[in-house]
């Protein structure tokens, strides 16, 4: 089950419509629409609004499962280098893999 399907089927059973969702986070209806109708995710920033806003941890709207103790908790820092790397072209993509594999070899010797 992809994110944007977890997130509508917690909606549905907890029979919260996408106005109320909307009225609950302060993001737009047309926004969450567009999350079911093309099929698309929320963004980072806006994942924790709307987990709160229905009463579900992070974890389980990501991944479908609750946390774990073993689980890694990315910090904010970390969740913008993800979206920053979502964001850039394939090559750069490929550059940056490249450069941190370098550098981990690096620290590891």
């Amino acid at each position: 089950m992809t994110i944007n399907e977890r997130l509508f089927k917690v909606m549905n059973d907890k029979g919260i419509s996408i106005r109320e969702l909307s009225r609950r986070t302060g993001i737009t209806a047309s926004t969450i629409s567009d999350w079911n109708t093309k099929h698309t995710n929320p963004t980072a920033e806006k994942i924790p609004v709307v987990c709160d806003a229905l009463g579900i941890t992070t974890s389980y709207l990501l991944r479908g499962k609750e946390e774990s103790k073993t689980d890694y908790v990315f910090t904010d820092e970390e969740i913008n280098l993800i979206e920053a790397f979502r964001n850039t072209d394939d090559g750069a993509k490929k550059r940056l893999l490249a450069y941190f594999k370098h550098m981990s070899k690096k620290k590891e010797g």
